[in-house]
């Protein structure tokens, strides 16, 4: 799910950047997330992500494959680290230690609040910001 792409992307710069600035942050992930720029995160659009973190092609996502993906993007540092596990096994929906499609859909129908199929600015937002906040504690 791109949901879980961007909280999942969006970890390392907000470990740097001020608290203030995540509600900004969650508005420019939300642009970069709705591909075809119709105001909505679809499904589909989610599943672009996938692919780029599933490097092995397997249908799952590792946490080794996302924390070389990450640390190719942003370097190695042991906290950071140590927030992406943390926020990693959060997402893990179904605790088997791989980030599926299971987990996508459990993401996306949570961050889709009122259960239309589709994700907008206002829900994304606010499902983007209370997970950075849970996997942060900020």
């Amino acid at each position: 799910m791109k949901l879980l792409f961007a909280v999942l992307l969006a970890l390392p710069v907000l470990i740097t950047c001020q608290i203030a600035d995540l509600h900004q942050y969650a508005l420019d992930a939300f642009k970069l997330l709705d591909m075809n720029a119709d105001g909505n995160i679809q499904r589909n659009e989610v599943d672009h992500y996938f692919v780029v973190y599933d490097t092995n092609h397997d249908g799952q996502i590792s946490r080794h494959e996302y924390t070389v993906h990450v640390t190719e993007q942003y370097g190695h540092d042991p906290q950071l680290n140590h927030l992406l596990h943390s926020l990693y096994d959060g997402l893990d929906t179904n605790g088997d230690h791989h980030l599926t499609h299971v987990d996508y859909d459990n993401l996306y129908a949570k961050a889709d609040s009122n259960s239309n199929g589709v994700v907008n600015q206002v829900e994304f937002t606010t499902f983007f910001e209370a997970a950075v906040h849970a996997a942060t504690g900020r």
